[in-house]
């Protein structure tokens, strides 16, 4: 079960066409600043828990660092992110101590869109997710092994307590090895054992690593490789790739050839749900991976060819939540999030076959409302906003490909100057086939000749829907006129909206949308556990942005944090629309 290193194929193909990370620790140039060291201190008794950090590294660092560290998270697959380095190679990770990686967490790159996150997790915490992704170059065959040599060579040896996070492993490894084995060692051989004596000085690395892996169940994980486009061939000699570990018994990857018939079997596999798998498979320089679900270790990886024909994207839904705003130095207006579904109705993946310098594809162009003032940021490198431009409105290119039956979501926020009314105009690249949603507030009305209010679902106390369907093929666009006087019911002091208190105003918004008769249109289908999360994700938003008004929050982490609970929040509304 031992790894095969940086000449995998998957890893290397994709650590070669990276440039330009955003998102981890730079182990190798980064030094902890004397204040971090000074103030760093632990205690007597410091032992972090590495099973704690394993969750919190999950829920907030996996998608760019990938699930086993690797550095091949969601973002870097999709190209929003690029060359992350790999926390599972020791010889990147060796030469720089716990206290570094601890410094990083702590303070952020935020010039590589990783967040400080010392206001957000108490130290204990960071230490907990410290180690923990340290640990992750720790693999089964090399914890084994520095078992095995402790046990051979320093049996009357007691075991640290804890190994002091101001040593690098290389560093630890030479008084170790002058001390305990009398300088006997080979550079590997101690290696191991510092690796085995570091998992043992901490909570939640569970037994030795001979035992654990002794103990594991044997089994295949088998599968086959599809082409999904017509006329599509699966090249002979395809190369899968399975990538499985947890923290205790560390990452592995093993590869193999699909067969004549596209089928694939891995043997001798640990298979238990404390262990995650990823199968990764490259076709024409893109990789397709599958997080395999528990117990499900038997799956189908589907590839395809390429298309840039735009005439097979089309606009599949749109929702809009208008609220009021007073924005220096623009004036009065109104707030516009919006959420613009695409189709892709071919059976290839769709990009338009132009790129930027920086490896990123062109995809899709966005045209915002004439008039509109950007309020969106570029998601993390995954945007490309086109200001100020003469005669044109301003837009925006997505740089994520479109997948054949995938619901591709573009969420933008941006301004429309407002006085006595609006003449809302925004033209589409593709056709429009799907159903327009607007929600604003009860002052307000929209005229249209194809968007009217929602005939079952009448008025909540603060929130009017209207809806309608668009069938455009030739020159598609979204035109109403709004009216009314968004700040009619509200008195001199609280009349206008600041920035600060946006997010929870237009929360507020959603959540009375959200809270309309059930044969309301547009969410008449909505279970009532997906209406539970969304309502949760409102309030986690509206807590996080009632933090960042106390100043009990980093303002670049709060900004990190509600791009991903919105991000969550568009996605169940989306599955609302389909379920």
């Amino acid at each position: 079960m031992s790894r095969l290193g940086p000449v995998c194929l998957i890893l290397l193909a994709l650590l070669c066409a990276c440039r330009g990370l955003g998102g981890e620790p730079e182990i190798i140039a980064t030094y902890a600043p004397q204040s971090m060291a000074e103030n760093a201190t632990v205690s007597a008794d410091w032992r972090p828990d590495i099973a704690r950090g394993g969750r919190i590294f999950a829920e907030n660092c996996t998608d760019c660092h990938g699930i086993s560290g690797d550095g091949q998270g969601e973002l870097v697959l999709s190209g929003s992110v690029s060359e992350p380095i790999d926390m599972t190679d020791r010889a990147l990770t060796r030469a720089k101590s716990p206290l570094d990686w601890f410094t990083i967490i702590s303070e952020g790159n935020i010039e590589k869109l990783m967040p400080p996150w010392q206001n957000a997790l108490s130290e204990g915490e960071r230490w907990d997710v410290t180690m923990y992704s340290y640990a992750l170059a720790y693999d089964a065959e090399l914890l084994a092994t520095g078992a095995r040599l402790w046990a051979e060579r320093c049996r009357d040896c007691e075991l640290p307590s804890a190994i002091p996070p101001l040593y690098s492993d290389q560093d630890y490894s030479r008084a170790l090895n002058r001390e305990s084995f009398a300088g006997a060692l080979e550079s590997e051989e101690i290696a191991a054992v510092v690796a085995y004596a570091r998992m043992q000085s901490l909570r939640g690395a569970g037994e030795p690593a001979e035992d654990v892996e002794g103990a594991l169940p044997l089994g295949q994980i088998s599968g086959r490789v599809q082409h999904g486009s017509a006329g599509g061939i699966v090249p002979p000699e395809t190369v899968v790739q399975l990538q499985f570990g947890s923290p205790e018994i560390g990452f592995s990857i093993a590869e193999t050839l699909i067969d004549a018939d596209g089928n694939f079997v891995f043997e001798d596999i640990p298979l238990t749900p404390d262990i995650s798998y990823v199968i990764g498979v490259i076709y024409d320089g893109r990789v397709y991976s599958r997080l395999l679900p528990e117990s499900a270790y038997q799956q189908t990886i589907t590839i395809y060819d390429l298309t840039n024909d735009p005439a097979v994207i089309s606009v599949a839904a749109v929702d809009l939540f208008l609220n009021p705003l007073q924005l220096e130095p623009h004036g009065t207006g109104l707030h516009i999030t919006q959420i613009i579904r695409f189709r892709n109705d071919s059976d290839r993946i769709y990009t338009s076959g132009r790129g930027f310098d920086d490896g990123r594809e062109a995809t899709l162009l966005l045209q915002f409302p004439i008039g509109a003032k950007i309020m969106s940021d570029d998601a993390g490198g995954r945007y490309v906003l086109i200001e100020d431009l003469e005669r044109l409105p301003d837009s925006l290119i997505d740089t994520l490909p479109v997948a054949p039956g995938s619901e591709h979501e573009i969420l933008v926020e941006y301004f429309l100057p407002y006085v006595d009314s609006l003449d809302f105009e925004q033209a589409f690249n593709n056709r429009v086939e799907g159903d327009i949603t607007v929600m604003l507030p009860k002052t307000l009305s929209i005229k249209s000749a194809e968007l009217f209010p929602t005939p079952e679902g009448g008025e909540s106390d603060n929130v009017k829907v209207y809806g309608g369907t668009l069938n455009q093929d030739r020159d598609p666009r979204l035109r109403f006129e709004i009216v009314g006087n968004p700040f009619a019911t509200r008195g001199d002091d609280s009349g206008v909206l600041t920035g600060e208190s946006l997010l929870a105003a237009l929360l507020a918004l959603i959540a009375a949308a959200l809270a309309l008769p059930a044969g309301l249109a547009l969410w008449r289908r909505r279970t009532q556990d997906q209406s539970g999360s969304i309502d949760s994700l409102a309030e986690q938003i509206a807590q996080l942005d009632d933090q960042h008004d106390r100043g009990q929050i980093n303002h670049d982490l709060y900004h990190h944090r509600r791009r991903q609970l919105k991000a969550k929040l568009a996605e169940l509304m989306s599955r609302q629309r389909d379920a």
